[in-house]
């Protein structure tokens, strides 16, 4: 039983990682093709699709040690661990392009609007993942303890 217990958690795991890797490549793939798409090319490489799947991965897996997904945190612990899950994103993603080549040749106005954009998905997602989501949680957290409450009264 606890073999499948652990094997549930890091299947569990994986999904949200994977999840969030998709999100990350999706929205470096759409970046980079528009990007190069003003440039005048009309294609993207296929080792650079690969090489941002991996940086996503790895930016995504990192989020999930940062960031646990089965966690709730608030105040200064939460401001550090999004302090330090920016840093990671902004090394992972402006980093990674700039050491593969990405962006290369790219205008200065191009970078400052990539890295805008770049601050403005984290911010959604960081929205996301630690404001949305986990105050619906608590929500339904709280109408489950209301419900069983209710339950033992009746009961």
């Amino acid at each position: 039983m606890m073999f499948q217990d652990e094997f549930v958690r890091f299947y569990g795991w994986g999904i949200i990682v994977k999840y969030h890797m998709a999100l990350y490549t999706v929205g470096l793939v759409s970046a980079a093709g528009a990007v190069r798409w003003l440039m005048g090319h009309r294609e993207l490489p296929i080792p650079m699709l690969v090489e941002m799947l991996l940086v996503s991965a790895a930016v995504a897996a990192l989020e999930s040690w940062i960031l646990p997904f089965d966690r709730e945190w608030e105040g200064g612990t939460l401001l550090w661990r999004t302090v330090l899950w920016t840093l990671v994103c902004n090394l992972g993603f402006a980093g990674g392009g700039a050491l593969l080549g990405w962006f290369s040749g790219m205008p200065l106005w191009g970078s400052v609007l990539l890295i805008l954009f770049l601050e403005l998905c984290l911010a959604a997602v960081w929205f996301a993942d630690c404001v949305a989501l986990r105050r619906e949680s608590r929500k339904l957290n709280r109408g489950l303890r209301k419900f069983q409450q209710g339950d033992r009264q009746t009961g």
